[in-house]
């Protein structure tokens, strides 16, 4: 029989599951609601997913090469340890990835979910095929996944690939990581949203000033949009962040030279919106030297990204 490997991808509203074959082929990718009730809940609804995927193609554990869980952060990778998560309660210093294990009856890998993500678009997305890869989401936050060798880059302390911040404007803005000037601070869609406002509130001129009007929350969608209509405060905040991701990617392939750097997030659904001004900049700020050779493309697989890396990290950690 054939042997699989199950990923398991936690977020604060769903938990994604996914099974992973010797070939690297997904399927029965599903979800289930992220208990709010703390973290035996949590660990017992991952279990329980886990099961469902078991139960359903007629697996036992013997079938089962591994369990990769992909987990935001702070992680201790190594020890399969979550030293804090935020939004769910209790999840503090929590021996995760055994406590599945132990319910599932396999081993098991943990990873963080950034890298997780980027491992899967590297086996079944856009990097599939590609040489070295960098992902960049770009979202509420900007994270990061480097997939150098085939292998996922984790670092000597297991925080490596934290790319949202890399400063790209040395004594700028604060961002909520307490640094000045990050890459995430002015590229992700919601620091863009409170660039725009900022810039309406201090009196300039723009169609967004009736998003305010309403009561509403200008979205980078909301800019994407009015600069397309010929707002012009829209056009120089999402024109300046496209800068500042240019940046940031011209630093990635001045460091790593990969082959590719992958684009997923939310604000990719721009399309190419965000690609064509983009690469303007990432050309007229690259060296001189040679042509860019690093590519830039958006992500494949979207949200399924995260548990198909999550059992890819399993099969690269646990597999043959």
């Amino acid at each position: 029989m054939s042997k699989y490997c199950i990923g398991v991808d936690l977020g604060g509203t769903f938990i994604k599951f996914c099974l992973l074959d010797e070939k690297r082929q997904a399927s029965d990718i599903f979800q289930l609601p992220t208990p709010a009730t703390g973290a035996k809940d949590v660990v017992a609804q991952m279990v329980a997913g886990g099961k469902q995927i078991m139960a359903k193609r007629g697996l036992s554990p013997k079938d089962i090469v591994g369990v990769g869980i992909g987990s935001p952060g702070p992680l201790k990778i190594s020890e399969g340890i979550v030293i804090a998560l935020p939004n769910i309660p209790g999840m503090d210093n929590l021996p995760l990835r055994d406590m599945v294990c132990e319910g599932l009856g396999v081993p098991g890998v943990l990873e963080n979910d950034a890298n997780a993500a980027a491992y899967g678009e590297y086996i079944c997305g856009a990097g599939a095929g590609h040489g070295d890869m960098v992902l960049l989401t770009l979202g509420t936050g900007v994270g990061g996944g480097i997939i150098i060798d085939g292998k996922v880059v984790q670092g000597s302390h297991e925080v490596g690939a934290e790319i949202g911040h890399i400063i790209v404007e040395p004594g700028g803005e604060k961002c909520g990581c307490g640094q000045r000037g990050c890459l995430e601070r002015y590229t992700s869609a919601t620091y863009i949203g409170l660039w725009a406002t900022r810039l309406v509130r201090e009196g300039r001129s723009s169609s967004l000033q009736s998003v305010l009007d309403a009561g509403g929350t200008i979205t980078a969608k909301d800019i994407n949009e009015a600069r397309k209509s010929g707002d012009a405060l829209s056009a120089e905040v999402w024109d300046g962040a496209m800068r500042y991701l240019a940046l940031g990617c011209v630093t990635i392939a001045r460091m790593l030279d990969p082959d590719e750097i992958v684009l997923a997030g939310g604000m990719t659904k721009a399309g190419d919106d965000m690609m064509a001004p983009l690469r303007k900049h990432y050309a007229a700020l690259h060296w001189t030297l040679t042509p860019p050779l690093t590519k830039l493309a958006i992500a494949k697989l979207g949200n399924d990204a995260g548990t198909i890396g999550a059992a890819g990290c399993a099969w690269l950690r646990l597999g043959t």
